[in-house]
């Protein structure tokens, strides 16, 4: 399926990925604090996000390669009703039209869009691979103090 980000065009094979993440049964697993507290944030994901990701073959947020949890001052994290994260997730697919803005706003705080390079895959992955990666704010949701990413 083709799906559009920015002006950028990529053909996702969502059952590939699907396929790929079910037999394999990868799940993101940091025990850091930041980590963790993405991993309950998926539990309360925007139920669009959730759903376009299932159009990508991506049926658990948690089966995102890399979570990066960045430290927010105070002041942002009131702004934009969360700390900054990025991360990536892989899909079999590819660019099929590249254009000069790959971006995709899924919601207020939640970004998607396809870098101009690869990390390296997951062992066996379905090639054509493809690299999603997400710029969100997400809210703090567990009971720990975020003291270490707020300040």
């Amino acid at each position: 399926m083709v799906f559009q980000f920015g002006n950028t065009l990529a053909e996702i094979h969502a059952e590939a990925t699907r396929t790929y993440y079910t037999q394999t049964h990868y799940r993101h697993h940091c025990s850091c604090l930041g980590c963790q507290n993405f991993r309950q944030w998926t539990k309360y994901c925007p139920t669009e996000i959730q759903q376009q990701f299932h159009d990508f073959g991506i049926d658990d947020m948690n089966q995102i390669i890399d979570v990066i949890p960045f430290g927010t001052k105070m002041e942002d994290y009131r702004k934009h009703d969360g700390m900054l994260y990025g991360g990536f997730y892989q899909v079999s697919g590819e660019v099929i039209h590249s254009g000069n803005n790959a971006d995709w706003k899924l919601a207020d705080n939640f970004a998607i869009f396809i870098p101009e390079y690869l990390s390296p895959t997951l062992p066996d992955f379905p090639k054509p691979v493809l690299q999603i990666e997400i710029c969100a704010y997400l809210p703090w949701m567990l009971a720990a103090s975020m003291e270490k990413y707020i300040h």
